[in-house]
C-alpha cells in the first residue's frame, strides 16, 4: 500500500447505533420514543439489537441506518480512484458543482444561440443517464424486458455532437466544445450568485467562476463568510465574474429591434390620405428641431467575454448538483451566461514545484510499486524498477513541459493536458451508514481497481471504529462479496 494514502474522520453521527435503533424503535412504537430516551440500550447493545431486526436473514428493512452520517476527508490517492468515487449517487461529494436549474449555452454551426438549444444541467444529466423518451408508449414488454409506458433510448452520442459553448482564455472569444461527462455529485449546500444586469446562477461555494483576475472560487472571489447554518453572514471582496453576451454601456440606448418595433405606435396609424393635407416637402420646411441630435453609443463586439459586478449572494439550502466535464483544451462553460469551470481539477503549483525539484515527484504524482500485478481478465505481468523510473522521468518531462507552457502565457487547462492524468487528488465526501455500505459493497470487490480496493479498506477501518457491531456483522456476511447493500 503506498505509505501517502490518507482517509481520515472529519466528523461523524455520536452514538450511531444509539440514532438508528432510535428510529428503528419509532417504526413500531406507538409512543414517542424521545420520551423514553433515558432507557435506550448502550451503543453496543443497541447495535446488537440492529443487526438482530434489521441485518441478520436479509430483512430488508434499512432505514433506520440512513440516519447517522459520517464525513470523511480523502488524501493523496490518484485522479482515477476520485472519478470512480463520484459516480455514486448516494454520497456527497465537496467538488465544484452547479445547481440543476443552470441554463447550459449550446451554438449552432454559425455559433449562434436560440431558445431551443438551451437545457439546464438537470435535463442533461437526465438524458445523459436515461436517454430520451419517445413521444409514443410501450404497450408490449420490449425484447430486452423494457417495461411497459414510455420508452427511452440512449442518446449520449448525439449529445457529444452538440456544440458547447467555451471560452477561449488566450483570446477572450468564445468558441466551440463538446461534452464529455455529465455527472451528478449529490446534495451539496447551494448559494445564489446575483449580478448587477440581472443574471443569476445557483452553485457550491467553491465552484470556479472566471473574473478578470482569472479562476477563482465563488467563496475566495467575494470573500463569502457563512454561520454554522451556511447562511451568508457577509461578503469581504467586491468582484466580478466574465459573462457572455454583448456589453452595453450603463446610459446607452437601447437597440433590440423586435421589441422597440412592439413599442412603436405612430400618431397616424390607421388614418389614410393624410398626403394630401400635409405635404411633406411642407413639413420639411417648417421643421424646427428642438433638441440636438443623439450620437448613439459603439454597438458592442459579439462573442467576447465581459465583466460583470456580483451585487448579492444567498444561501439557497441544500440541493442536487450537478456538472459537466468537457473536451480539451478548453476546460469551461457558459451556464446562466457566466463563464463558469468544468468539474475536472487541477492543482498547477504543485506542478510546478516539482518541475523546479522543490516537490517530491511521487508527492505530485502516482506510479505503483515495483511488484507483480494482474489485470482484470487475470493477465499476470510485472513491473519492474526500470519501468517504474521511465515512468518517473515521463511525469518529470510532463511537469517541466507544463512549467514552459505556464510561462509561455498558457491557461492552466490548456497546460494541463500535458501531465499524466494520475495526479493525486484529495477530497471529502459524506454519506450515512446505508450509503457507505452501498459504497463498500460496490468499491471493495477484488476485481476493482487495486487503489480503490486499498480506500474501502481504510474507509471500513473507520466504520468499524464507529458502527462496530453493524462493521463485524457486514464483515462477517457481506464484505468483498459484492452483494449490493440494499
Amino acid at each position: 500500500m503506498d505509505s501517502r494514502f490518507r482517509v481520515e474522520v472529519i466528523s461523524q453521527t455520536q452514538n450511531p447505533q444509539q440514532v438508528a435503533y432510535a428510529a428503528m424503535h419509532q417504526d413500531y412504537a406507538e409512543e414517542f420514543i424521545w420520551a423514553d430516551r433515558d432507557r435506550f440500550p448502550d451503543e453496543a447493545k443497541a447495535g446488537e439489537l440492529l443487526v438482530k431486526y434489521l441485518l441478520k436473514g436479509n430483512r430488508g428493512h434499512y432505514g433506520p441506518l440512513e440516519h447517522p452520517q459520517i464525513i470523511l476527508n480523502f488524501g493523496y490517492f490518484p485522479h482515477s480512484t476520485m472519478q470512480q468515487m463520484r459516480t455514486h449517487r448516494n454520497v456527497s461529494f465537496d467538488v465544484q458543482c452547479l445547481a440543476a436549474n443552470s441554463v447550459i449555452t449550446f451554438v449552432d454551426a454559425q455559433g449562434r444561440t436560440a431558445p431551443q438549444l438551451k437545457k439546464t444541467i438537470g435535463e442533461l444529466y437526465d438524458l445523459w443517464t436515461y436517454g430520451e423518451a419517445s413521444e409514443r408508449q410501450r404497450h408490449l414488454r420490449g425484447h430486452k424486458g423494457e417495461d411497459l409506458g414510455t420508452d427511452r433510448r440512449d442518446c449520449k452520442k448525439r449529445l457529444k455532437k452538440m456544440r458547447l459553448r467555451v471560452l477561449n482564455e488566450a483570446t477572450g472569444q468564445f468558441e466551440t466544445s463538446h461534452i464529455k461527462d455529465v455527472i451528478c455529485s449529490g446534495l451539496q449546500p447551494v448559494y445564489r450568485v446575483t449580478l448587477a444586469d440581472g443574471k443569476a446562477i445557483d452553485c457550491t461555494a467553491n465552484h470556479r467562476l472566471y473574473t478578470p483576475q482569472g479562476w477563482q472560487t465563488m467563496g475566495d472571489a467575494v470573500g463569502l463568510e457563512t454561520d454554522a447554518a451556511g447562511n451568508v453572514v457577509n461578503l469581504n471582496r467586491t468582484a466580478e465574474v466574465m459573462c457572455n453576451g454583448l456589453a452595453v454601456a450603463e446610459k446607452g440606448l437601447y437597440r433590440h429591434r423586435s421589441w422597440l418595433k412592439e413599442q412603436l405606435n405612430p400618431w397616424n396609424k390607421g388614418k389614410a390620405r393624410y398626403h394630401q393635407n400635409y405635404p411633406e416637402h411642407k413639413f420639411a420646411l417648417e421643421f424646427q428641431p428642438i433638441s440636438s441630435s443623439v450620437k448613439w453609443q459603439p454597438k458592442a463586439k459579439a462573442f467576447i467575454a465581459h465583466p460583470i459586478p456580483v451585487i448579492q449572494v444567498e444561501y439557497l439550502g441544500v440541493q442536487m448538483t450537478y456538472d459537466l466535464e468537457v473536451e480539451d483544451p478548453w476546460h469551461n462553460f457558459v451556464a446562466n451566461g457566466m463563464v463558469v469551470h468544468n468539474s475536472f481539477r487541477y492543482t498547477g503549483k504543485r506542478i510546478l514545484d516539482a518541475a523546479e525539484g522543490k516537490t517530491d515527484l511521487e508527492e505530485v504524482f502516482y506510479l505503483r510499486p515495483v511488484g507483480d500485478y494482474s489485470d482484470r481478465e487475470g493477465k499476470k505481468y510485472h513491473y519492474s524498477p526500470d519501468q517504474r523510473e521511465q515512468d518517473l522521468a515521463w511525469c518529470m518531462e510532463g511537469c517541466k513541459r507544463y512549467a514552459q507552457r505556464i510561462h509561455e502565457g498558457l491557461a492552466e487547462e490548456h497546460a494541463r493536458g500535458l501531465v499524466p492524468f494520475d495526479i493525486r487528488q484529495h477530497w471529502v465526501m459524506s454519506g450515512n451508514a446505508r450509503s457507505i455500505l452501498h459504497l463498500l459493497d460496490i468499491r471493495g470487490k477484488f476485481d476493482v481497481q487495486m487503489e480503490t480496493r486499498i480506500m474501502t479498506e481504510m474507509m471500513l477501518t473507520h466504520f468499524k471504529a464507529w458502527m462496530p457491531q453493524v462493521a463485524e456483522w457486514y464483515e462477517q456476511h457481506r464484505w468483498r462479496k459484492g452483494t449490493l447493500a440494499p
